[in-house]
């Protein structure tokens, strides 16, 4: 759903609470006198509301404003492990799937999932076990976390691209980076969120 103004905001939390209240919708009259505007003012916004995806009505009846229920989550596709170490072999698709949040991920743009196995991005924050939720792209600015496929192996690092070579940074004091040539290297996505779950 795109963005809300915030008088568009206003208007839909009166929708809301009218219906809650009332148990019927209210009617283009109601909201131009709540909110001091002309029948058409009102008209402007409601219009705007079920344009951007948050009402549905029926023109020819004044109480016909029905709230769309926002999806929370959505499944996206697992396609196997990452190594958060030195690298394993390239991945396999799996037939999996994972729920995560729609607030993770913003705008249009591929999204999969890949399980960690490692330990080489801890003071990330990311751990064995955790799904990392990637965004599908092959470029990346530098100092983001991606995953990364080299010699045939995917793993997960932070990454820095200094002139034909590329460097992939750890997040564990223990573990050294992984330095190679840029056209041995393939960024296949870029880091936006991840899932843990606890047994």
């Amino acid at each position: 759903m795109k963005k809300l103004t915030e008088k568009q905001q206003k208007v839909l939390d009166f929708i809301k609470n009218y219906i809650q209240q009332n148990g019927y919708s209210p009617s283009i009259r109601d909201i131009a006198k709540h909110f001091k505007l002309t029948p058409r003012g009102a008209h402007i916004h409601v219009i705007a509301l079920e344009k951007k995806g948050y009402i549905t009505r029926n023109p020819k009846n004044s109480r016909s404003i029905s709230l769309v229920k926002r999806q929370e989550s959505i499944l996206i596709p697992v396609k196997g492990k990452i190594s958060a170490g030195m690298g394993i072999e390239m991945f396999e698709i799996v037939d999996e799937e994972i729920e995560i949040p729609v607030r993770m991920i913003s705008g249009f743009g591929n999204y999969f999932a890949l399980k960690v196995e490692g330990n080489s991005m801890i003071d990330a924050h990311i751990i064995n076990g955790d799904y990392v939720i990637l965004k599908k792209q092959y470029r990346i600015p530098n100092g983001q976390i991606a995953a990364v496929v080299f010699d045939n192996k995917v793993t997960l690092k932070r990454f820095y691209h200094k002139k034909d070579k590329v460097e992939l940074v750890p997040e564990n004091k223990d573990m050294n980076p992984i330095v190679c040539d840029a056209k041995d290297i393939k960024v296949i996505g870029k880091l936006v969120g991840i899932i843990r779950f606890y047994e």
